[in-house]
């Protein structure tokens, strides 16, 4: 979503007073740790179906935007859609949590020997650093920004090697929504990338490969962080900010 309105990869938003258009090249995010507190049976975690943008821990949401104007079939290079094998009535939920990452044993493993979503290259640094967790890529006409969040200060013998123990910045982002009635018959959940720009002039010198050092990292690493707990009024007012409950589906719609 850009505030209200929901973006595609053919839309285009503008973040600066002057009305510049930008686009999305590229957005992508890992999920993990995906959990529903279901209502009289408290948290319980949802198992994961095994697809090409999921393992049974982790899930790619996102697109591709730049990949999907090579091919014909623009459903490429996308996925919006979490589907989970529990036998949850979604009606009973009430709360949904969940990492922003991937985690630590699975992050440093070899990616060509693992399942895909984890061993697109797109998506992947070294093995010391491990996934990018989101790859945010924009552009305008004249200018691109990027956002490149993952995991810092990770102690290898060289950048060809796993770190054997966490590293000093992991970057992981947790999440704990409230879910509101809708009636909608689904789960769905917003992503709102106007909230993750809160605060960040775009442009070349404000990208961010997860320094922690940078001013424009510092903003975006704080944009990202949960405003409150879950019972708080204010705890929707984050970059992932809506869960919609109906009843009937075994999955969650992303926006």
């Amino acid at each position: 979503m850009w505030h209200e309105a929901a973006l595609q990869c053919q839309s285009t938003f503008a973040p600066k007073s002057n009305g510049e258009a930008w686009f999305i090249e590229q957005l992508q995010f890992f999920l993990s740790n995906l959990e529903v507190e279901v209502e009289g049976k408290g948290w319980q975690k949802l198992a994961l179906v095994d697809s090409p943008y999921q393992t049974t821990e982790t899930v790619l949401l996102g697109e591709n935007c730049r990949e999907q104007t090579k091919q014909q079939n623009v459903k490429d290079n996308g996925n919006w859609l979490i589907e989970f094998d529990n036998n949850i009535d979604i009606s009973t939920v009430r709360a949904v949590r969940f990492s922003l990452g991937v985690p630590f044993e699975y992050n440093h493993l070899n990616p060509v020997t693992q399942k895909s979503p984890l061993n697109i290259p797109s998506m992947f640094w070294v093995w010391q650093t491990g996934h990018k967790f989101l790859r945010a890529e924009l552009a305008s006409v004249d200018a691109q920004w990027l956002f490149h969040l993952g995991s810092t200060g990770c102690k290898a013998s060289s950048v060809m090697r796993a770190p054997k123990q966490s590293c000093r910045y992991p970057n992981t982002f947790e999440f704990e929504i409230p879910v509101t009635q809708d009636v909608n018959n689904s789960l769905s959940l917003s992503f709102n990338l106007a909230k993750l720009l809160n605060g960040v002039e775009l442009g070349q010198t404000s990208s961010c490969q997860s320094e922690q050092d940078s001013e424009s990292c510092q903003q975006l690493f704080e944009n990202l962080s949960p405003v409150e707990k879950v019972n708080s009024p204010d705890a929707m007012s984050g970059v992932f900010s809506v869960i919609k409950v109906g009843s009937g589906k075994k999955g969650i719609s992303v926006e």
